[in-house]
């Protein structure tokens, strides 16, 4: 759990591996999650406006790539959701590429394995 955020009518759980978009009430289960982007998926998120609509818009990551780098995938591949303020929608997108920047620099960590005295790289 790294932060949550309520909105008038839904919620955003920011995790340490995804966000999820929940719909408000009472009781909330899996049931209430309306949008789920796991980091590894996540190109990056920004604040996109329509109308006079201030939207928050998860870029994923484009499936397959010939280089192997990382691009932003098709227009469908970029769900936006509607935010009721820039305010909100920038601290949003913050929160989420901050998310985003500590579910990579753990992936990079060097880790000391039990049985040795040397490092190993997380795969």
């Amino acid at each position: 759990f790294i932060a949550v955020e309520n909105t008038d009518s839904y919620c955003v759980l920011i995790s340490s591996k995804a966000v999820y978009f929940l719909k408000s009430g009472d009781y909330v289960d899996r049931e209430a999650i309306f949008l789920e982007v796991k980091y590894d998926h996540l190109y990056h998120c920004l604040i996109s406006k329509d109308h006079g609509k201030v939207y928050v818009q998860l870029t994923k990551k484009a499936v397959s790539t010939s280089s192997g780098v990382a691009m932003p995938g098709p227009s469908q591949q970029r769900p936006m959701v509607h935010v009721k303020s820039e305010v909100l929608a920038i601290k949003l997108s913050q929160e989420i590429n901050y998310a985003k920047s500590l579910y990579y620099e753990q992936q990079l960590m060097l880790r000391l394995s039990e049985n040795q005295e040397e490092l190993e790289v997380d795969s």
